[in-house]
């Protein structure tokens, strides 16, 4: 017992040394709305850097996931509708650091609507 507070006194000291910078790295915060009237199956988002995926999203519902951009390229989505086909769309551009709001929006007909609310880091 003894030896677990000095664990602690230690690690608190130690901390309270290191400066805070208030640094946050840039995120994008992804919205994906399935505006059909039926599910979308494995969906999964490639951006650049990386990719993220979901399951199944229901009817008029929506996912959402954070992330960094790490390289410039464009983001694209893929998605299985219905009728078991399977859609890749390709979206905008998106450049390292940005930070912001990106809405993947999935319409009747396996339409796909982009909405960016990105800009560079301040």
């Amino acid at each position: 017992m003894r030896r677990n507070f000095w664990i602690v006194a230690a690690c608190s000291a130690t901390l309270a040394t290191v400066p805070f910078t208030g640094c946050k790295s840039p995120w994008v915060q992804a919205t994906i709305v399935n505006n059909e009237e039926t599910p979308v199956n494995l969906v999964e988002v490639h951006y650049p850097g990386g990719n993220f995926g979901v399951q199944s999203i229901a009817p008029h519902g929506k996912y959402t996931y954070r992330f960094h951009i790490l390289s410039n390229e464009p983001v694209k989505v893929d998605f299985t509708d219905a009728a078991g086909r399977e859609e890749q769309i390709k979206g905008p551009e998106l450049d390292e650091g940005e930070e912001g709001t990106l809405t993947i929006e999935i319409r009747a007909g396996d339409k796909v609507v982009w909405t960016t609310g990105l800009h560079p880091r301040k």
